[in-house]
């Protein structure tokens, strides 16, 4: 089978993946979307890349009634991160379906807002756990017209100890319903869920994720005091590519990342400790290009999509593999070609030879011995985008168009040249050339958006 035109599924859909340059299914999409298609329970076993979104959530948009205002289909997602992705994901997915609403409820989010937004149901809900159950007992949404219900990250959900959380939500859903189950690894915890909320399912295995043949991995032997010095001198080596680096503690990521600053590099931090607005800020400004480098945890590891990543970075591994598959698991998505470096202890070498899988590595070497002078850090590379924040959003009636027609006007801008734009509620993001950032952030405050004088500022 090659191709989504062999998948049962509507000319409206075929047609748009055409525009959006989907053309070949990935394993789990190819697999499992006949049988949801056909309304049989699917769990599936499926690593972070492997198009699992579209894979429920095509036949969801397919069956999807617009002219129904009321909560058709239910996604539970363990992260804010995932929930905000996932909706965006089947927004681009059923951009031609009319009257379709799709909404996203997750902790740090305002709480009324969302309540107004329920005013008038969604058709799509995409919720982490908590927030929708205060949703259910406060009575601002109800469950019982959900025909498909969608637990995504089901092992990252027990591992976040939603497990009780969980039960309570399914005694607010109808028993008649579809259910489907996405999980990366399969411990007790997740086959016992799958038993007890799914009816005669079809399992499905997309195939092992480890070592895909379009990510490269590339090791390198290096003792722990070492890590950062030759952290330098990969990414000088690299020309400083646009990376994610992985650490094992929020405290060893605000070291390195301040450390990178310091090198005149930009470099965000992100980790479970910060606050959301930080963290949002943080993944803001390294998907459109204000940043280079992202340094993380593994809260970075599942649930956010960073399109066209080329290049993950271990500075620290953990002992458990899936934890290592996860993380590399930001490049290499959905066939596109990627590359994984490793920075090896000597201890960190004998966790990976313990592993069930083997992952094949290339070993390279690195000097340590010197500073990396070979190049200056930072003018390998300079930010392409400096991040604006606008004082204004949805509420105030602002529109990406409004943004870009301002910034036409008022900087001279072309359309081609401004940045990835986020209108939010009340405030909105957009990305400028870097080199003019300056000069568009004054003219923007001295002139009018949509007729009216609006704050803008630099985003830190």
């Amino acid at each position: 089978m090659s191709g989504f035109s062999k998948l049962p599924l509507s000319e409206n859909l075929l047609q748009n993946l055409r525009l959006l340059a989907y053309t070949q299914p990935t394993a789990i999409q190819q697999e499992a979307i006949p049988f949801i298609l056909a309304g049989k329970d699917v769990a599936a076993q499926a690593e972070t890349g492997s198009g699992k979104t579209a894979t429920y959530g095509l036949p969801i948009l397919q069956h999807i009634d617009g002219n129904v205002q009321q909560v058709q289909a239910l996604v539970i997602v363990p992260t804010r991160e995932l929930a905000t992705q996932v909706r965006e994901e089947l927004k681009r997915l059923g951009k031609h379906i009319q009257s379709l609403k799709i909404s996203a409820v997750y902790g740090g989010h305002s709480f009324s807002e969302e309540e107004k937004s329920f005013r008038h149901p969604p058709q799509i809900l995409i919720a982490t756990p908590g927030r929708l159950l205060d949703h259910l007992r406060r009575n601002t949404v109800t469950l019982q017209t959900v025909e498909k219900l969608v637990i995504d990250e089901a092992d990252k959900l027990l591992e976040m100890n939603f497990e009780e959380e969980l039960n309570q939500l399914l005694a607010f859903l109808p028993k008649k319903r579809q259910s489907l189950l996405f999980s990366a690894t399969l411990p007790d915890k997740v086959k016992m869920l799958i038993s007890q909320t799914l009816v005669t399912p079809v399992f499905i295995q997309a195939g092992e994720q480890a070592n895909p043949e379009q990510i490269s991995f590339i090791a390198y032997k290096v003792p722990h005091l070492q890590k950062v010095t030759a952290l330098l001198q990969l990414l000088a080596m690299l020309g400083q590519p646009r990376a994610v680096i992985f650490c094992n503690t929020r405290e060893r990521v605000e070291e390195v990342a301040q450390q990178l600053n310091k090198k005149g590099l930009t470099a965000e931090a992100l980790h479970g400790a910060m606050e959301q607005l930080n963290r949002d800020k943080a993944l803001l400004k390294f998907k459109n290009g204000s940043a280079g480098l992202l340094v993380a945890t593994d809260l970075a590891a599942r649930g956010i999509h960073i399109a066209a990543l080329g290049t993950v970075i271990h500075l620290e591994i953990l002992r458990e593999q899936a934890s290592f598959l996860h993380r590399s698991g930001r490049t290499g998505r959905a066939g596109a070609e990627g590359n994984v470096y490793v920075l090896l202890s000597p201890e960190e070498e004998g966790y990976m030879q313990k592993w069930s899988q083997d992952v094949h590595l290339q070993w390279k070497k690195l000097d340590t011995s010197a500073p990396a002078q070979a190049r200056n850090l930072s003018e390998v590379h300079t930010p392409e985008f400096l991040t604006l924040h606008i004082k204004a959003g949805k509420k105030e009636k602002i529109s990406p168009r409004d943004i870009v027609g301002a910034i036409m006007a008022e900087a001279g801008l072309s359309a081609s040249e401004i940045g990835k734009i986020e209108v939010h509620d009340h405030y909105s993001y957009v990305a400028v050339p870097y080199t003019q950032g300056k000069d568009i952030l004054d003219k923007l405050n001295t002139g009018k958006i949509k007729g009216r004088k609006i704050r803008v500022t630099v985003v830190k």
